[in-house]
């Protein structure tokens, strides 16, 4: 036989075996799947389930790749590989999935071994599982991470994360996972110009003793350019302007200064001074983990707000309110002193006060009223304040002169009456009270101290959210509450009267109280805000530990 007739032979021959039931792939599959089922024994139903609905077939590797090769891997594997190298990008590290492990089983085949096989497969779910949960709720199971987040996270369900797999692929269905927000899109795209500084050796750091004001000759101003430039703030022309006189603190780098100023929640006021030298202290490093840890917390926040809801940002000092996914209204407000601290959580507005009574919470009587008032006969009617025996608004009033107040001056007393200050002009809450009642007693509210607002930094409550346009925030509250426009609630503030208005149900919109100390605004801007709560201080502080423990992927509960 010559040689084209032999290799005709052979080729047949190969085509008919390729014919024949393949008993070597099946005892393959057989013994896959023994293995496989042994692996997830011990792991969650939901697992367990997925693989069972699909005759234990593996996911990440292909057994019978194709003629004249046994097993590959899936392009879902591929995908998973590219998932977690890009994971930074959400400000997740990657060595949290253990990347080095994924790009050395790829480049090579499938191990031939099915137990090893199995055991792969099983570590590869758990990858993309915990990559998948990190995305959905943030990388901290532990409340104890965040003690002052009272925001119920979303829900992750790691039977729903498989079948979206299926359904959708890798790629897909965790590209659906992350917060879908313009405000998460747009802090995330704030990373890479970040990261290219760091790598470029950083921005220049000053170090300068007292101020520079406008017009001063200083050593430090050619790298406070330098670092206006990196940030944005200082163009190409503004700084092409110096050149004659690079240390001179110029009009174009003092303008450039208030914007920088202004991104970091300090005084506009151009002048280089200890708080501005404290935000031009931090390393870009800094503040990429800054910006990493705010990714975090929008991971916490409900994927659905509501298209009607009021955002606080405690951080920011200001009032986000929306109708129809619209922003319609924005005010400063002032919130909880670092040692009155506010807290993040959410609620629904219920009713509003207008001239209402303020009700002194019990710590404030004996930590900061009681020894006054013992020392003045006249501080409570001074104050327009009484004393009831209980808590209706119309019980007994007592006279303050039979009460020993300075029995009630230490911080563990307990006073055993009702301390109101009626309404009016000097009421602590203002004219307008919004409440959704919560296990906190915090609300929105009016102020007669309106000068505060002028203030950059607005830490000056005992919690509570004061706001600076209390009559604009009514007239979005009232929109389906019928009969209650500008003109009525004015009249009932001129009134005097105490007055509830329980809000139609359209009206009970869902207030979000929440702490974020980066964000990107609409022009495309990086803000930063001081951390006053250190609670970016105490997310970083998990990060680092969580980056100096071994990298071990983790299969979320269901």
């Amino acid at each position: 036989m010559n040689l084209p007739s032999r290799l005709m032979a052979a080729t047949a021959l190969a085509l008919l075996a390729a014919c024949q039931p393949d008993t070597n792939q099946d005892d393959a599959r057989q013994a896959f799947r023994v293995a496989l089922e042994a692996q997830l024994a011990d792991h969650a139903e939901p697992i367990r389930s997925f693989y069972a609905e699909r005759s234990y077939q593996p996911l990440w590797l292909r057994l019978d790749a194709g003629w004249l090769q046994d097993s590959d891997w899936s392009d879902e594997a591929r995908q998973l590989a590219d998932a977690v190298s890009q994971s930074h990008t959400h400000g997740l590290p990657a060595s949290r999935y253990r990347p080095d492990d994924i790009a050395q089983w790829l480049d090579a085949p499938p191990p031939d071994d099915a137990n090893r096989r199995a055991e792969v497969e099983r570590e590869l779910t758990q990858r993309y599982l915990t990559l998948a949960s990190d995305l959905t709720r943030g990388r901290f199971d532990a409340d104890t991470r965040a003690p002052a987040w009272h925001i119920a996270r979303p829900a992750f369900s790691p039977g729903a994360a498989l079948a979206s797999l299926e359904e959708s692929g890798v790629a897909a269905s965790l590209a659906a996972m992350p917060p879908q927000s313009e405000a998460y899109a747009h802090l995330r795209r704030a990373r890479p110009r970040l990261k290219r500084i760091i790598e470029a050796g950083d921005w220049p750091t000053l170090h300068v003793q007292g101020l520079i004001q406008p017009g001063d000759a200083h050593a430090a101003i050619p790298d406070l350019r330098k670092r206006l430039a990196m940030e944005g703030d200082l163009d190409d022309a503004e700084q092409a302007q110096a050149a004659n006189d690079p240390t001179l603190y110029d009009d174009a780098t003092v303008q450039a200064f208030i914007r920088f100023q202004r991104r970091h929640g300090i005084e506009p006021d151009g002048i280089v001074g200890e708080e501005a030298l404290a935000m031009l202290g931090y390393t870009a490093a800094q503040r990429l983990e800054q910006v990493d840890a705010n990714l975090e917390r929008l991971r916490w926040l409900p994927r659905d707000l509501g298209a009607d809801r009021i955002m606080v940002n405690i951080a920011a000092y200001v009032l986000d309110a929306y109708r129809g996914h619209e922003l319609s209204l924005s005010m400063p407000v002032i919130v909880g002193e670092e040692q009155h601290q506010t807290p993040a959580f959410d609620d629904r507005l219920a009713y509003v006060e207008i001239n209402p009574y303020w009700t002194v919470p019990n710590s404030i009587i004996v930590n900061e009223m009681a020894h006054k008032i013992a020392a003045d006969p006249h501080y409570l009617a001074d104050r327009n304040m009484i004393v009831q025996a209980d808590w209706p608004l119309d019980a007994e009033i007592i006279d303050p002169a039979s009460i020993d107040w300075q029995r009630y001056s230490t911080p563990d007393a307990r006073f055993p009456f009702v301390l109101r200050q009626k309404p009016g002009p000097d009421n602590a809450l203002g004219r307008i009270k919004f409440m959704f009642p919560n296990q906190f007693s915090i609300y929105l509210h009016d102020t007669p101290a309106q000068h505060l607002f002028d203030e950059a930094d607005r830490t000056f409550s005992h919690g509570c959210i004061r706001v600076a346009d209390p009559l604009a925030l009514s007239d979005l509250v009232f929109a389906h509450t019928d009969g209650w426009d500008r003109s009525r609630v004015a009249h009932t503030i001129e009134s005097g009267e105490h007055t509830r208005v329980n809000l139609a149900e359209a009206d009970r919109l869902p207030v979000y109280i929440y702490y974020s100390t980066a964000w990107v605004d609409a022009d495309g801007t990086l803000h930063f805000r001081p951390d006053r709560y250190e609670r970016d201080a105490s997310l970083m502080l998990a990060f680092r530990r969580a980056r100096s423990q071994t990298p071990a992927a983790r299969t979320p509960d269901a």
